[in-house]
């Protein structure tokens, strides 16, 4: 089995700091993520507006769902939720249970005040808690589980899969996306400038199947997404232009000009099919 690429790697009471950061980092972001201007930014970057904060797209997150099979029964667990927007549209198109969790506080606050909104609090539970850590679950708490674009920021995914499957129900299943697979050559400095949200593992091709199946899952199915990504991050790229004098007031030169350059490579890495974005979806294997 191939190693993960670390990018940004450390450990100890550097992992601690580095948590802490990028804690730090999310807070600012959200918020401001239900302003006025973001939304606008969300609604032309991605055609709808459903609180995503990362790559997915309402079509796919649709297709998704009906992967996990989800009931009105169904108790899903959302890992690195953000705002909640996502767990929001499954729960509201299954009326299913929904927990997610997340590092930020600031996330969790608006995701709470989200789900109050949508009239969805009996549905809907969100709380904080850093996922490098063992989940605050008993056994086979969940049908269901997912996670979009947070994988590659932990700092062990072993661990992590078997705490998955730990609160899983026998046969449940887990739906997860890498944005972070190696399948071509990448510079160490694309590396470092892709790594910009924190800590980063790139994987090379096949890892993330070998530690599914090593940690007690099967694998179900694989999915290519790297076209709908440079697709995602060149509209969001183009979205921000339009908006380019209140978002430089908003987040500074600075801020706006290297967010700009990062979907810039996002977009460059994955035409030339060097970084990948895969959908993967597993069992635990009973």
């Amino acid at each position: 089995m191939g190693r993960c690429i670390l990018a940004r790697p450390s450990v100890g009471r550097g992992a601690r700091i580095s948590q802490e950061l990028l804690s730090e980092g999310y807070d600012r972001f959200y918020r401001d993520f239900d302003s006025p201007l973001m939304r606008q930014i969300r609604r032309e970057a991605y055609g709808d507006d459903i609180g995503q904060h990362s790559w997915v797209t309402k079509q796919d997150l649709e297709s998704d769902i009906a992967r996990l099979e989800l009931t009105g029964l169904s108790r899903v667990l959302d890992l690195g939720c953000g705002v909640g927007g996502l767990l929001a549209f499954v729960v509201g198109l299954t009326r299913c249970h929904g927990t997610g969790l997340d590092v930020s506080t600031s996330a969790i606050e608006a995701a709470q005040k989200r789900a109050a909104s949508l009239e969805l609090e009996t549905k809907l539970t969100f709380q904080q808690a850093d996922l490098n850590q063992p989940l605050p679950y008993g056994n086979a708490s969940f049908e269901a589980a997912m996670s979009f674009d947070v994988v590659l920021h932990l700092h062990n995914r072993p661990a992590l899969f078997r705490e998955i499957r730990r609160v899983l129900i026998p046969g449940g299943r887990f739906l997860f996306t890498d944005a972070g697979v190696v399948t071509g050559l990448v510079s160490a400095n694309e590396f470092l400038a892709r790594a910009n949200r924190g800590f980063t593992q790139f994987d090379p091709a096949s890892f993330d199947e070998h530690v599914l199946q090593e940690t007690g899952f099967e694998v179900l199915d694989v999915i290519d997404r790297t076209s709908g990504l440079a697709q995602t991050a060149s509209r969001r790229m183009s979205a921000r232009l339009l908006h380019e004098s209140d978002l430089r007031t908003l987040e500074g030169d600075a801020e706006f000009e290297g967010e700009q350059r990062y979907l810039g490579l996002v977009v460059e890495l994955s035409r030339r099919s060097a970084l990948s974005r895969m959908t993967y979806l597993a069992q635990e294997a009973t």
